[in-house]
Formats: structure tokens, C-alpha cells, sequence
């Protein structure tokens, strides 16, 4: 079923849906034009057309019965589901698994043998899964992050004080957005501050869709040392801080070394895909200026805006690769054992059959249906934490800011296209 909307005045919304619809339509339009629109046969995984519109074969295989076997960029063929219905159920069904040094698990780009075997949870299948995610989850729980809201609003107060200080122009995403997620997991975790650029530039050679093989295979193997140096000390000399109170679920003779891709995971998805959502969801916002306007009149819009900036955006739509464990039959496809599954979740968070409008941005919809942290037992685990962050960001910058634009020609903005994270290269601003 559609999500349903919040009840307003009739013939008001029918204006207000006419006005938005052809506002929309025209932003889009306008973005992909500027966008090279991708050949029919290309390899998976497809580039997006522009910065809010999910690739255009994401709807083409909604459209076709069962599930379509694509040819990938990085290996041989995968699956990909993209009906809301199926994506949700596939990425919890445990004949689904995430194991990535299975032959016929399907990533998107070729993944160094080093990750494959040091993934933490999101490598692991049950019951390994269960029991790991269960010491961990205790501390991600909604209660435990609202404890962090004082200190996560004072983060954000004193970097969009700084950014005013500073004065126009400035890139939102490297003086804003990174400075304030990277600070709040730094803290979470216990990471000495002087070491946030050497770990902030081997994360994005991680995750980025341009960087080598080999590039990726040293920027693993040196956050490995640094994360093993850093649990070491955590259990030498604990702390007040999240990884010492971990030391204690993790005995050291025979956890260390899962302790440490822990937090290296902890780390990677606590601030790179929050910042590109904060950047990312900006310039959404700024493209359409009637729903940043809303926003501004009533901040209180802000928890809504961010479950539909996440809905719309999706921006970790290639995590969740998974490989048959079984065989099975998913839409009436038979699935073999070792056949590589793509559960897209921007194609289901697009889904006509699951949400009114799709392609329209409407922040009053406030739907938390969207599979933008996934679903199930993979649910994100930091998805409270960043929802926290974005609440307090977009509820503080556009007030603090009230005449924020871009500094820029849209159309001279670059993206993240092919990585882990989806996001802009670099948000110029002014005010």
C-alpha cells in the first residue's frame, strides 16, 4: 500500500500537488540534460542520470515479470530485484548471504581480498551474525542516541558558527558536513582528533568508485594497523568511550581481531554516508526551494525531511550485495546456489506499487517505510545515530543561513557515481 500523506485543506493540496508536480518535473528535466544518459547495455552497476533520479533501468526491470540477470561491471552476471515488496523480503532472507569471499558474491567494483575476509557484520551470515550484532546493537538502540542529542547540537552549532565566521564561499561538504560526522564518530568511538584526515582519506579510497584495486588494498591494510594499534590501547587503558565499553562483549584472547574490523566499520559508516546525506540533501533542498522554505518556517519539519531525503536520495544503494546461500525462487525466478542477488533499494524506494509520487520530493511525507538503511537483520546499525545528525543539521543551517545557494552553476557540480556512497564531489556555497 501507498504511504499515506498528512491530511491538509483539499482543493489547497490538489494546487499544492500541481505546483509541486511541475516544479519537479521541470528540475528534473533540466538536471538530466546535463547528465549523459547511459547506453542501454551498460554494465551494472548503472550511473545515475542526474543527482535525484535513480538509473533509468531501475524502473525498465520493475516493469519486466521476475527478475532480470544483468551483466556486471566487476565479474560475471548478478540478479537485481527491484519491486519495494521483494527487495525488502530479499534483504532478509537468510538463504541471502553476505559473505564476500564467496566466488559469486557480486560487488559492484573489484573488492581487495583483505576486505573480503575483515568485513565484521556486514560479511557475516547466522548465526555468527546474530550473536556478534547482538553484543553491539544494545548501543545503537533509539533511547541510547537520544542521550547523544546535547552533544551532537553542540557539534553542529559550533561548525555552522565557524562556517559563518569564516564567511562565504565555502564547500558544505568538506567544511561542514565531514568536519561534523567525522567529529561525532571520532568521539563515539574514542579516536584521538589529530588523527581525522589520515583515516578520512583512506575511507574514501575505500569506498570510491575510482580509486584502484591496489589503491584500495593499501588503504585497508593500513586502517587495519590503525584500528588494531587503537583497540590494543582500548583494552590496555579503557576509556568512557564506545569501543572500551565493547572490550568487555569482545574478551581479547578470542575477539581482538573482530573488535578491530568492528570499529573500523563503525567508523567508515558513521560519518561517510551521513556527510554525503547532509551535502547531498542540501542541494536537493536548494533545488527545490518551496520545500527548503517549508523547512525554514517550521523546523519541526526536520525528522520528516530527513526520512524523505533518504528516501529519495538513497545514496547506499550498492551495499547491499548478496550471494544464494541455496537455491531458491524469488518473483518466480529460480535463483541457483552461488548466483549473485542485488537488492536495489533506490529502485524499491522509487516503487509506484509503495509510495504516491515517487519521483517527487515532498518532505511533508515523512513515510520511514524506505529501505535506505536496508531492512532486517542488516539493518544499518549507525541508522538512529544518523538520523540524529541530520535532524540537527537540517533543523539548525538553513535558520543559521537563511540566504544559502549555490556558488555555482548547477551544472558545473560533480557526483560519486560507481562507489559504495553516492554523493556530490564537492558543494560550493554562499550566502
Amino acid at each position: 500500500m501507498p504511504d499515506r500523506e498528512c491530511p491538509h485543506d483539499r482543493a489547497h493540496e490538489d494546487r499544492a500537488h500541481e505546483d509541486r508536480a511541475h516544479e519537479n518535473h521541470a528540475h528534473e528535466h533540466h538536471e538530466r540534460e546535463h547528465h549523459e544518459r547511459e547506453p542501454r547495455g551498460a554494465l551494472f552497476p548503472w550511473r545515475r542520470p542526474g543527482p535525484f533520479a535513480p538509473p533509468d533501468r531501475h524502473g525498465e526491470c520493475r516493469a519486466l515479470p521476475g527478475l532480470p540477470r544483468v551483466p556486471r561491471s566487476a565479474g560475471g552476471p548478478t540478479w537485481v530485484v527491484t519491486r519495494y515488496d521483494e527487495v525488502r523480503e530479499a534483504l532478509n532472507d537468510e538463504r541471502l548471504g553476505n559473505d564476500r569471499g564467496h566466488p559469486g558474491f557480486p560487488a559492484p567494483f573489484p573488492i581487495p581480498e583483505d576486505f573480503t575476509l575483515n568485513s565484521s557484520l556486514l560479511g557475516m551470515d547466522p548465526p555468527q551474525h546474530t550473536d556478534y550484532r547482538r553484543r553491539v546493537a544494545k548501543d545503537f538502540t533509539v533511547r541510547r542516541v537520544k542521550l547523544l542529542r546535547p552533544r551532537v547540537e553542540e557539534i553542529v552549532d559550533r561548525r555552522i558558527g565557524a562556517l559563518r565566521d569564516a564567511g562565504p564561499p565555502a564547500d558544505l561538504l568538506a567544511d561542514l558536513a565531514l568536519p561534523i560526522t567525522i567529529s561525532v564518530i571520532m568521539e563515539l568511538l574514542g579516536i584521538p582528533a589529530k588523527d581525522k584526515d589520515f583515516l578520512h582519506v583512506r575511507t574514501r579510497t575505500m569506498f570510491g568508485g575510482t580509486a584502484t584495486a591496489a589503491e584500495r588494498k593499501e588503504a585497508v591494510n593500513e586502517l587495519d594497523d590503525y584500528f588494531r594499534a587503537l583497540v590494543a590501547a582500548k583494552y590496555d587503558r579503557p576509556g568512557d568511550d564506545l569501543v572500551s565499553k565493547l572490550t568487555g562483549a569482545f574478551p581479547r584472547e578470542d575477539d581482538f581481531h573482530e573488535l578491530v574490523h568492528l570499529t573500523r566499520l563503525l567508523f567508515n559508516g558513521g560519518h561517510e554516508s551521513t556527510a554525503s546525506m547532509i551535502a547531498l540533501g542540501t542541494l536537493a533542498l536548494l533545488r527545490h526551494p518551496e520545500q527548503l522554505d517549508l523547512l525554514r518556517g517550521d523546523p519541526d519539519l526536520a525528522p520528516s525531511a530527513v526520512e524523505e531525503l533518504l528516501r529519495y536520495l538513497s545514496v547506499t544503494d550498492l551495499t547491499t550485495a548478496r550471494v544464494a546461500r541455496t537455491d531458491l525462487t524469488i518473483a518466480g525466478t529460480e535463483i541457483r546456489e552461488g548466483d549473485g542477488v542485488f537488492p536495489l533499494t533506490a529502485a524499491a524506494n522509487r516503487d509506484p506499487e509503495a509510495f504516491d509520487r515517487p519521483d517527487e520530493l515532498d518532505i511533508t511525507r515523512g513515510s520511514r517505510r524506505h529501505l535506505a538503511f536496508g531492512h532486517g537483520r542488516h539493518l544499518c546499525l549507525g541508522s538512529e545515530l544518523a538520523r540524529l545528525e541530520l535532524e540537527v543539521v537540517f533543523r539548525a543551517l538553513y535558520r543559521a543561513l537563511p540566504e544559502l545557494r549555490l556558488a555555482v552553476p548547477f551544472e558545473e557540480l560533480s557526483f560519486k557515481d560507481g562507489g559504495l556512497v553516492y554523493g556530490v564531489e564537492a558543494l560550493p556555497v554562499t550566502w
